[in-house]
């Protein structure tokens, strides 16, 4: 692992090797069990897989370690579950339990994050991305670390309100919909400010408009 090849990379340099990046490799454990001779399944102990994957991105040399703190959970309950293939190790991230909370393309119009979730706190939001990424580079000592958000816009949509409702309300009506977008920006930027404010040096900034 090298922190000097991933820094390299994130400044669009080009080192003698080419930095390796995953995302999430070293949790399918046949995979993991095959490179490190570890056996380790879906059933071990904690303690095993925890000592299986540091062996795994160790043989396979992450020189990044993508991170984000923001996730789904943090737009509240009043949110859409389209479900999720397996995608995990032993299927375990397998979800049919299907809901939309929004009924008709009116309801996706009328949502205003800044009512339905709430202002942050900028001082909580500095400290917990801070906490986040000093708990990563504890984690991940040899490499580049980072925090960030995967909600940013379009994945933030398509959580809140689902791929139907979501071309239903953009259809429905071209300019409310754009204004219900800047309202979620607006919303989102107070996550992008506090990270300013951070000593994080590299933020993880996901989005996500090819979901299947």
């Amino acid at each position: 692992m090298s922190y000097h090849d991933g820094w390299a990379a994130i400044n669009m340099e080009m080192p003698r090797r080419i930095p390796r990046v995953e995302f999430d490799a070293e949790r399918h454990w046949e995979l993991v069990r095959a490179v490190t001779g570890i056996d380790v399944c879906l059933a071990s102990p904690d303690e095993l897989k925890w000592k299986a994957c540091g062996a795994f991105i160790r043989a396979w040399n992450y020189d990044i370690f993508l991170s984000a703190l923001v996730l789904h959970e943090e737009l509240g309950p009043m949110r859409t579950n389209m479900g999720h293939a397996t995608y995990a190790a032993g299927g375990i991230d397998y979800d049919n339990a299907l809901r939309c909370p929004f009924k008709t393309p009116e309801d996706v119009l009328a949502y205003d994050p800044w009512e339905v979730i709430g202002p942050k706190d900028r001082k909580e939001l500095i400290r917990r991305f801070d906490e986040h990424y000093r708990q990563n580079c504890g984690n991940n000592p040899d490499g580049v670390n980072m925090t960030g958000t995967y909600v940013t816009l379009v994945s933030g949509l398509i959580s809140l309100f689902g791929w139907e409702m979501l071309l239903l309300a953009m259809g429905t009506d071209p300019e409310g919909f754009g204004r219900l977008a800047n309202r979620y920006a607006s919303w989102m930027q107070q996550y992008y400010d506090a990270l300013a404010e951070t000593s994080v040096p590299v933020i993880y900034s996901h989005d996500d408009i090819v979901w299947t």
